[in-house]
């Protein structure tokens, strides 16, 4: 079993049922609201906010992250962020996720083998996916 799975299935949760101490990043432009998407994930996780990619790479040298997940969008684009981190943390670049709100890098992210979803996904489906990257799919 892995470190990441060991820690997707502990079960010292806290109180709203999120594994304590496993954060996921959600990086995002200040003009794209996140609320509803980071709501959803904070059912499994503990949730932390970059609004800029270097901001991001700082949260990267920190605490150690299940999920990476960029909302591409406004200010933030999906295949710079994809080369600044697996150039800057290689060791993250599995843990990506994309969710590609302004339907712009579908053929990149197709291209690139990251995991992304479109925009139209469903909370529940990326959570889901959240869980898999998580879990080391």
């Amino acid at each position: 079993m892995t470190y990441a799975s060991r820690l997707v299935n502990d079960e010292a949760t806290t109180g709203r049922g999120r594994i304590r101490g496993v954060y996921v990043l959600i990086v995002h432009d200040p003009a794209v609201d996140v609320r509803v998407l980071s709501d959803t994930i904070a059912a499994g996780f503990v949730v932390r906010s970059a609004t800029t990619a270097f901001d991001a790479l700082e949260r990267l040298s920190g605490a150690p992250l299940a999920c990476v997940v960029c909302v591409i969008g406004g200010a933030i684009r999906g295949e710079d962020f994809h080369t600044l981190v697996t150039r800057a943390a290689p060791e993250q670049a599995h843990r990506l996720l994309f969710i590609d709100q302004a339907g712009t890098d579908a053929e990149f992210l197709k291209a690139s083998g990251a995991h992304w979803l479109p925009q139209t996904a469903e909370p529940q489906e990326v959570l889901a996916l959240v869980r898999a990257v998580a879990a080391g799919a």
